[in-house]
């Protein structure tokens, strides 16, 4: 018989510091058979970007809007660009991590500042009941954000660098 409480309870732990301790895959394996088929669904749908009508996933998803108008907003803002949409009210939080996100010193460091404040989004909007659909999604959405955040490394980026550049470097001497 599914249950979310069994199911959530046998899952590791995630903490933001910590690399992610399993696969979107191994998480989906587990999910199939250990949950009901609507929470299977959802998690799914996570995967796609299909929220549907989950209220928490609307409400993760207008988050993540307000975020990145605001980043968008700031980059406009330091390249001189106009303001198309006229006077926009930010929350004071997501102005707080769009600052230290511009102001990061490389783009590895202010990926890392936005992913933070989405996983701590995550952490304080699915509430105190542990064992809930908005625990459940919280999970899967923290997982996927420790995924990423896998994905990002120092040494990577600077190869990655160096070999844009090293093509910039070979198209430019070729014109």
């Amino acid at each position: 018989m599914p249950s979310r409480y069994y199911f959530l309870s046998s899952l590791p732990m995630l903490r933001f510091q910590d690399s992610a301790p399993i696969t979107w895959e191994a998480f989906m394996k587990e999910a199939l058979g250990n949950v009901s088929d609507s929470d299977y669904r959802l998690l799914s749908g996570i995967a796609s970007g299909a929220g549907g009508s989950n209220g928490f996933l609307k409400a993760w998803e207008e988050m993540n809007r307000r975020l990145d108008d605001s980043v968008n907003e700031q980059r406009r803002r330091n390249l001189n660009r106009e303001e198309t949409h006229g006077v926009v009210f930010r929350e004071l939080d997501i102005e707080q991590v769009t600052n230290a996100a511009i102001g990061a010193k490389n783009p590895l460091e202010a990926e890392l500042v936005l992913m933070r404040y989405r996983y701590d989004w995550l952490e304080k909007e699915k509430g105190l009941e542990p064992f809930s659909e908005k625990a459940l999604i919280s999970y899967a959405l923290q997982l996927r954000i420790l995924l990423r955040k896998d994905l990002f490394t120092v040494e990577s980026g600077n190869s990655e660098y160096r070999r844009l550049f090293d093509g910039l470097q070979k198209q430019i001497i070729t014109d």
